[in-house]
């Protein structure tokens, strides 16, 4: 546990500095980078699973907390913003499959699963466990969710005329609504549980967000969570992050590193086209549809969004959707692409 402290205090440097200089997302920025450039030169930090989990299941709260009661009022946003996501998903991993294999000389299985959007953990596991060279898909996807979390926030910030929502929340939150904030607490256990009971993908944030949805829009609480926690998510997260690098230097992954950001710009043209062409088509503001359709991380992208006020649960939802089926569907469409692969190659005799 003193490894997560002195982990946490790096990571609250910069946080603080990034939040001096009114940097968006200032304290998972600011920690994440910080921690980054200490995990390239070999310090030995960690963060301590259980807390980071905690923290991803405050956020889930946090994100549930934002949907309102009218959410599904409109059918045709969430069908035609799923066969939107659908297209973003087919043609980004068809394209950055292509990247891989062309640019990048990685084997198939390798360029497959390192050119999903999505699923770290399982894209690593599985293209492991079938030959692929898995600390190169490891490095790929917590490469592109570093850039993107680098990026995004202040893209938004500096590119476009976007208010952050944060200021809604209040540092320390409303403690006359007690009965609110052990709702919230309720949400949080609950869906911490039984989200890791159903095996809900990322059930650490999902199961807490889907109760306190569920909370939110049938009316039973409208509080939100105060803003000192969000912060304390932001930096837990942000630290997280930054410690993928562990055991790594630049000198051994920068190849890899470039090759990710070349994908991972790709994807975003890709995703920015998109939402340019299908906003209304949709029915969601430009800026959401990007947000939904980024490659990042379910949590941080949501963050994003919470923090940015940017149509929080139709991104999130989104994400939801996106990750889900990446899990479910890519590992299990392996032996389909791979017989494909068998064919393509030339006869020996």
């Amino acid at each position: 546990m003193n490894g997560t402290l002195k982990s946490l205090c790096y990571g609250a440097v910069g946080g603080l500095a990034f939040f001096l200089l009114d940097l968006p997302l200032a304290w998972m920025m600011g920690s994440m980078c910080l921690t980054t450039v200490l995990a390239l030169r070999g310090m030995t930090l960690q963060v301590h699973d259980g807390l980071r989990k905690v923290m991803t299941a405050v956020l889930g709260v946090m994100l549930g907390s934002s949907f309102s009661p009218g959410l599904f009022q409109n059918l045709s946003v969430w069908q035609n913003g799923l066969a939107l996501l659908t297209l973003n998903v087919v043609l980004s991993m068809i394209v950055i499959y292509w990247y891989y294999r062309k640019i990048g000389g990685f084997d198939p299985i390798t360029a497959y699963f390192s050119s999903a959007p999505g699923g770290f953990n399982v894209m690593y596991e599985v293209g492991e466990a079938k030959g692929g060279d898995g600390r190169a898909i490891a490095l790929i996807h917590a490469t592109r969710i570093l850039f993107l979390v680098m990026t995004v926030p202040l893209a938004f910030r500096y590119g476009a005329d976007i208010q952050s929502g944060a200021s809604e929340l209040d540092l320390i939150g409303n403690w006359g609504d007690l009965e609110g904030y052990l709702w919230l607490s309720l949400a949080a256990v609950v869906g911490y549980v039984g989200g890791g009971l159903i095996r809900l993908p990322a059930s650490h944030l999902m199961g807490p967000l889907a109760v306190a949805a569920i909370f939110e829009i049938t009316g039973i609480t409208s509080a939100k969570p105060p803003m000192l926690i969000v912060y304390a998510a932001q930096l837990v997260i942000g630290t997280a992050i930054g410690l993928r690098f562990l055991g790594t230097t630049w000198h051994e992954i920068r190849h890899i590193i470039v090759l990710s950001l070349g994908s991972t710009v790709v994807m975003m043209l890709l995703a920015v086209l998109l939402s340019y062409f299908a906003t209304s088509f949709v029915g969601v503001s430009i800026p959401g549809l990007i947000l939904a359709l980024s490659p990042g991380g379910l949590a941080e992208m949501s963050l994003v969004a919470l923090a940015l006020g940017i149509d929080v649960a139709f991104v999130s939802i989104m994400h939801v959707i996106r990750i889900t089926a990446i899990i479910s569907i890519v590992p299990l469409a392996y032996p389909t692409v791979s017989k494909l692969w068998d064919r393509q190659k030339p006869d020996p005799s």
